[in-house]
């Protein structure tokens, strides 16, 4: 596994721990917390940073080109590998039943470290350290040439029916994993995803008619193939297309929304007739105010350089998925058993107890099979 974190670096910060914090960890577990430098790295390890590719996709087939994945994380084979990674370096019985003693308050540590690592590598300042109960944790991966076209994509996760902020998902991790490849993972399971073009900057276009092969096809109400969405100027929408809904209900309670069809020059069908698609949008304009009435759209002509400007904005393209988020499946891994954990053990696992402390045996008794709450859904 490719690290994140150069040896010298990593070995360096361990050798920090001073004398008493490694007392108080063998003694109390209470008075010493996991290492920053090492739950950071577990935490990555969580969100499968350094994870290899093949690993997660072992068949190219299981992701095709322009395709998009939607999966659950198994918190079972995270927190498996945790412990594996944990495990490094044990060698006796008294080790490992330590390490199956203090294991729950490991992941705990863990539940909340994995929703601050974005967070810190973003704004290395941010010192937010706010808990919170873990989620099931989901994502997707998407290959598509968008993915290479658009470096700076912008996705967002929503819990509910509507795409408030109060419903929106906490974005764990949003990473390229090859020129093409995205992958990201969400605090939750979301009923709906967008993805979107980046914000960056202004820009003009145009709607375009393509037949199945991809090629400019025009019709009876667009001959040219091209077509222009009518958009409010003036008050609270301005901007947005005349109709445009959100939750289904129209915003400007405009039931209907408009389009104009765009003219082209007769020597070059793909350069537009700008004096003529003036005229088209004044047009069209006024047969919304008339439409309306003037209670929901304003207009006044002539058509102003700015208002011709507004029409001709192209924001940034969308794609929603929407669906009904369900609860990850359930799990049929067996109960964890300690005594089948050391029954082939060079020393019995009676032998093992009987040499530990009490404090080491209660932790044992209390937290080892203590059942743990489920991860719930947010």
């Amino acid at each position: 596994m490719k690290s994140w974190s150069d040896s010298k670096s990593f070995i360096g910060k361990i050798n920090t721990l001073s004398i008493e914090n490694y007392a108080a960890s063998v003694n109390n577990t209470e008075a010493a917390p996991l290492p920053q430098h090492l739950s950071d790295w577990l935490g990555r390890l969580r969100l499968l940073y350094g994870m290899p590719f093949d690993y997660l996709v072992p068949d190219e087939r299981l992701l095709p080109t322009e395709s998009i994945r939607f999966f659950y994380i198994d918190r079972n084979w995270t927190d498996r590998m945790v412990d594996g990674a944990l495990s490094v370096g044990k060698t006796t019985s008294r080790e490992f039943a330590h390490h199956h003693a203090v294991f729950n308050q490991v992941v705990d540590v863990l539940d909340n470290e994995e929703r601050h690592i974005r967070t810190r590598l973003r704004d290395p300042k941010n010192s937010d350290r706010s808990s919170g109960t873990a989620a099931d944790m989901t994502g997707f991966l998407l290959r598509s040439q968008v993915v290479a076209g658009w470096t700076g994509l912008e996705v967002k996760a929503y819990r509910g029916e509507t795409t408030s902020p109060a419903n929106q998902l906490k974005l764990l991790r949003m990473d390229r994993l090859g020129p093409d490849i995205l992958l990201c993972l969400f605090d939750g399971i979301p009923d709906i995803v967008d993805i979107e073009e980046p914000r960056e900057g202004i820009q003009f276009g145009i709607d375009v008619n393509l037949d199945r092969h991809n090629n400019i096809e025009g019709d009876a109400d667009a001959p040219s193939g091209f077509t222009l969405k009518m958009r409010h100027m003036t008050g609270d929408h301005a901007g947005y297309e005349v109709g445009w809904k959100e939750d289904g209900s129209p915003i400007d309670n405009i039931a209907t929304s408009y389009a104009t069809s765009v003219p082209v020059r007769k020597a070059n069908p793909q350069v537009l007739h700008i004096t003529a698609l003036k005229e088209a949008i004044a047009t069209t304009l006024g047969e919304i105010k008339v439409a309306d009435g003037g209670d929901n759209f304003e207009y006044e002509a002539p058509l102003t350089a700015a208002e011709f400007s507004v029409q001709m904005l192209q924001f940034p393209y969308q794609q929603r998925f929407q669906g009904k988020g369900q609860p990850a499946p359930l799990d049929n891994m067996p109960v964890f058993d300690l005594l089948g954990q050391y029954s082939g053990a060079t020393i019995g696992i009676t032998t093992g107890i009987a040499r530990l402390t009490d404090q080491e045996r209660a932790m044992l008794t209390e937290e080892a099979f203590a059942p743990r709450t489920p991860r719930g859904v947010r």
